[in-house]
């Protein structure tokens, strides 16, 4: 019999249960349905898991993104610093420049003799001796023997000339040979290059008075360098058999070179009665007495 009004049956049940909800949900004079709320019941923590796992996943997203992002730009910002250091470094070299040009220039309006500024644009050797080469050369007028000099003193001579370029015997190089006189006593002698920061003067005898401390001038004797130039000071005096050995460090800097002045016009000096000569020996070669190496 049921399975004939199987359907009839279920029929009534359904419609007998709908009846028990509608009846329930007056009962409580609520205005949600039942089934709404059993639904809710039933979404609302998997809704809650969902959001918690979509906050999670979309805050991790965010947070990567935000991070690269920071990254970027703290690589943008750091390139634009080193670009803004490269710079501060790059003005201050060009301030730097201009003080040592405005010297310079001071001095070349000082120097009575024609001068050319030159630039020192790196460090060469010969088989002998290190030169110092500039960009200026034989189409600015320049010739080997021509004196150059910064505003602290003498550095050296032209020695070799190229159209463009010329290579500078400094005067601390063996080659090299400077006639000098000393300040106070009037004493002359000849300056020789003894090793990269020291030079050595000769050919002062062992009567003359000479004190770490003293001061040396060129002479104009050599007829490379005009009279009166500072060369250098007198840091160490030994007595010799005749003459004394007398250690001299120049007044210029000349591992800091970077700008010169060259003497185009050569001043031929007499020495004055009032000065003292260095007694020179008969053995001496000529080229000692007059210091053109």
């Amino acid at each position: 019999m049921f399975s004939r009004h199987r359907k009839r049956i279920i029929l009534a049940a359904v419609l007998f249960l709908q009846l028990l909800l509608v009846a329930y949900q007056v009962r409580q004079d609520r205005d949600i349905p039942l089934i709404r709320r059993g639904t809710v019941f039933l979404v609302t923590p998997v809704q809650k898991t969902f959001n918690l796992v979509f906050d999670g996943v979309a805050g991790f997203w965010y947070g990567y993104v935000d991070l690269r992002s920071a990254r970027r730009e703290n690589q943008e910002l750091s390139r634009e610093l080193d670009h803004l250091r490269l710079e501060h470094l790059r003005l201050q070299n060009q301030a730097e420049q201009a003080k040592r040009l405005q010297v310079l220039l001071e001095l070349k309006g000082e120097t009575p003799s024609e001068s050319v500024a030159a630039q020192v644009i790196s460090f060469g050797a010969s088989q002998n001796a290190h030169l110092l080469i500039l960009d200026r050369g034989r189409d600015a007028g320049l010739h080997p023997d021509m004196p150059v000099i910064v505003p602290e003193g003498i550095i050296g001579k032209i020695l070799h000339v190229f159209p463009s370029a010329a290579q500078v015997l400094l005067l601390t190089e063996t080659e090299s040979g400077v006639a000098v006189l000393l300040e106070n006593s009037r004493v002359h002698g000849v300056l020789k290059g003894r090793n990269p920061e020291l030079c050595v003067l000769l050919y002062v005898s062992n009567d003359e008075e000479v004190a770490v401390g003293d001061r040396l001038f060129t002479s104009g004797e050599d007829r490379i360098y005009p009279k009166g130039l500072p060369v250098g000071v007198v840091v160490e005096v030994r007595r010799g058999e005749t003459f004394q050995e007398i250690l001299v460090r120049p007044f210029a800097k000349l591992n800091r070179l970077e700008e010169v002045l060259v003497l185009v016009e050569k001043v031929d000096v007499e020495p004055s009665a009032g000065d003292k000569v260095a007694e020179l020996p008969d053995e001496a070669p000529a080229e000692s007495r007059v210091a053109s190496p």
